[in-house]
């Protein structure tokens, strides 16, 4: 894969990224698509570089959209255990919550990052 659609260090892609750093890393994808554009040309390899800038992109976009609706329901969560007129009687959400609280936790732990 080309040094401009892959990250530049194969540790960057196993650790824990923010939904920023995900929209960061697809807007310099979107950029290198946009320098790609003019000069792309009928051959394979400048079709398949510029396809694979625009997925890695989606990808990345994919992923912080996943990781906001995640500190989203965690929230929401958390908004609604705090209030005591809101009865959750063994609601499924905690079951949801559980895995992003863990996620998130990590993300900001850098004792908790894998390497």
């Amino acid at each position: 894969m080309s040094s401009n659609t892959a990250p530049a260090d194969p540790c960057t892609a196993t650790e824990p990224r923010s939904a920023a750093e995900h929209c960061a890393a697809a807007e310099a994808l979107f950029a290198h698509a946009r320098e790609i554009y003019p000069t792309l040309s009928s051959r394979a390899h400048d079709q398949d570089e510029y396809r694979r800038c625009l997925d890695w992109a989606r990808m990345h976009l994919r992923l912080a959209e996943a990781i906001t609706a995640g500190a989203g329901l965690v929230l929401a969560h958390r908004q609604l255990r705090a209030n005591p007129d809101v009865p959750l009687h063994d609601t499924y959400i905690s079951a949801e919550t559980r895995p992003w609280n863990e996620y998130l936790k990590n993300q900001h732990n850098p004792a908790g990052r894998s390497a």
